[in-house]
């Protein structure tokens, strides 16, 4: 693959950003990334994006859901200065801060359960999950984990350990953590049971159930924790039948089992709640979460239980910069930017004007199988045929392809690699999300009338 190919091929000007590209590959690992089209990043703010050409495009990925709050908001850019003219970090592993101190107290407060909760810090979703591993293992003195098949958790060797969506081939390469043991999601659109879990949810919910107390009766009870996405993100946006929650909390109360709600990507309002999980009416014991909470630095957080979260001893949740000043002093001015804007009620009236206009498409567009979402986190499902429900990555690739010559970052991810990712920041204009939906329905005409050449499909690499 050449990359000044790419020229034939696109309508914009992308000199620059090819010039970039071509260099990321020379100098950085191919395995720190999933690129998509050649788009090198020069400036970001609100919903909006510039790149080294000067193209603007609308953010329709906030960097894999991080920027729930916009690009350089202002109360986080005052935060870090203030924060900056002070100190940067100081350890806390030895001695104290008050940053991360007032993030842990705003945390407890704001996660489900009026049990009393601790909270250990790190620098990403991978590490948060490994806490939560941590503390559920110590806590039960049990070795096994339930994890879930397509789910994504991250790719330190715990977390990757659990992420089902990575090929097992792919990760036996780096020799996994055992005793992972995963299930079938309760998928209501395609599962493997061929059970339709938008009309018999119910039937659905007791499959799957029935697997995961097979397995722990199977183990003997070694399981420590079962982790969960409430809403399976890198899978395609998968939001299971409503019931399906609420009896995976029973099933773990009657086993002793730590129920762990992995909220990386669902967290800090995206589905119009704090977290995913309230949709559901459910505590978890453990909640994990990242991307969105830092605002833009790295930050993760992991909130649970006291009783669990203190049966792990000094040093194993110690990082050199854990609960770092300026991540943590960010995350506060983000939760309280999602509070006094009101993003919480903004992402569930936009995310459903969205939604409706996204279903409205499914009747124009034959190769729409599905589209589901709750709040600002939406999947669109290409198929190429809405009977068998087979895949239709390249399509998907194509419409993005388009969607990045209008001026939206669109991306796709999903089990197939085939479901459009519907992202945005909570924080988008109206005219914005119109302009962005509008783009996406003339990206779905132009694939469908054959005016995008399948040679773009050379330089989308992707899921």
């Amino acid at each position: 693959m050449r990359w000044e190919d790419v020229e034939r091929y696109v309508s914009l000007k992308v000199s620059e950003s090819l010039r970039w590209a071509k260099e990321s590959d020379e100098y950085i690992a191919s395995a720190a990334g999933l690129k998509y089209y050649p788009l090198c990043v020069e400036k970001a703010e609100g919903a909006k994006v510039w790149d080294k050409d000067g193209n603007e495009y609308i953010d329709f990925l906030t960097s894999a859901c991080v920027y729930n709050i916009g690009h350089r908001h202002p109360k986080i850019l005052k935060a870090i200065s203030r924060q900056i003219d002070k100190v940067l970090n100081y350890t806390i592993a030895y001695l104290y801060e008050d940053a991360p101190v007032e993030l842990a107290k705003k945390l407890v407060k704001i996660t489900p359960g009026d049990f009393k909760k601790k909270v250990t810090f790190g620098f990403s979703g991978s590490d948060g999950v490994d806490s939560a591993i941590k503390a559920a293992r110590a806590f039960t003195g049990r070795k096994g984990i339930i994890a879930f098949k397509d789910s994504y958790h991250g790719t330190t060797y715990g977390s990757l350990s659990l992420t089902g969506i990575v090929k097992p081939e792919v990760r036996g390469k780096v020799y996994p953590i055992p005793d992972v043991y995963f299930i079938e999601y309760p998928d209501p659109y395609r599962n493997s049971w061929g059970i339709d879990g938008y009309k018999d949810p119910k039937e659905l919910v007791s499959k799957v159930l029935g697997e995961i107390e097979s397995k722990i009766n199977e183990l003997g009870g070694d399981v420590a924790a079962i982790v969960f996405e409430p809403i399976q993100g890198d899978a395609g946006v998968v939001v299971p039948p409503a019931d399906f929650i609420p009896e995976l909390r029973k099933l773990a109360d009657k086993y002793g089992i730590v129920l762990i709600d992995e909220e990386v990507q669902t967290g800090i309002g995206r589905t119009g709640k704090w977290w995913a999980v309230e949709n559901f009416g459910v505590v978890p014991d453990i909640i994990v979460s990242a991307k969105a909470l830092g605002g833009g630095m790295p930050i993760s957080a992991t909130i649970g239980k006291e009783e669990v979260m203190e049966s792990v001893p000094p040093p194993l949740f110690v990082f050199t910069h854990s609960g770092h000043a300026v991540s943590a002093t960010s995350a506060l001015a983000t939760l309280e930017a999602v509070e006094e804007e009101g993003l919480l009620e903004r992402a569930r009236r936009l995310g459903e004007r969205a939604l409706r206009e996204f279903e409205r498409m499914r009747d124009e567009f034959e190769f729409i199988g599905d589209v589901r979402g709750i709040g600002f986190l939406i999947g669109i499902d290409i198929v190429k045929s809405r009977e068998t429900k087979e895949f239709d990555r390249n399509t998907a690739l194509k419409i993005c392809w388009r969607a990045w010559e209008k001026g939206l970052i669109l991306v796709t991810f999903g089990k197939g690699g085939n479901v459009l990712r519907i992202a945005p920041p909570l924080i988008i204009k109206e005219e914005e999300l119109e302009r962005a939906i509008d783009i996406i329905r003339s990206s779905m005409k132009d694939v469908r009338d054959g005016k995008v050449n399948d040679e773009v499909l050379r330089f989308l690499r992707g899921w």
